[in-house]
């Protein structure tokens, strides 16, 4: 061997601390997933029930049927019942839309009324966007009622 100092293996470099988990981050990940199924589930539920509400309202010819095939399940219906209750629920349907219709008036003076005094705090750029905004709340919330046909509605159901 040569006077040379000897040669060693090289140290081994000592491997890099491990990184720290970031838990957080995987937190923060299924709290967004979770947040954002909530807002959407939410949202769709939100929009379902408005749509029925305004089908409802445009459509009441259609509820007696609903209301009576909602029912059939939960207090176990025989057809009869179902077809009976569908009666009944029509008939007073038509009881209720008259009614509707004598106070139809009195509703429609108190938004009036309220729609002439909120024009008189508004500017003219205000006014024309408020009418318009008015408008189209009162039409697609309080439709006009309209009678029934008496195809809809089968005499007073025998009890």
């Amino acid at each position: 061997m040569s006077s040379s100092a000897a040669t060693f293996p090289p140290a081994a470099t000592p491997a890099p601390p491990p990184r720290p988990r970031r838990r957080w981050l995987r937190w923060l990940l299924w709290l967004t997933v979770f947040g954002s199924g909530f807002v959407i589930g939410t949202g769709m539920t939100l929009i379902g029930v408005r749509q029925g509400m305004l089908n409802a309202i445009h459509h009441p010819e259609t509820m007696p049927r609903k209301a009576a095939q909602r029912l059939r399940r939960p207090l176990q219906l025989s057809d009869e019942q179902t077809r009976r209750i569908e009666q009944i629920i029509r008939a007073r349907q038509q009881s209720l839309q008259q009614i509707r219709i004598r106070v139809q008036p009195e509703v429609d003076a108190e938004l009036d009324a309220i729609d002439r005094e909120i024009t008189q705090v508004l500017n003219e750029t205000q006014r024309v966007k408020w009418q318009k905004l008015f408008q189209q709340l009162r039409s697609t919330w309080l439709p006009p009622p309209k009678a029934l046909d008496a195809s809809d509605s089968p005499h007073t159901p025998s009890q």
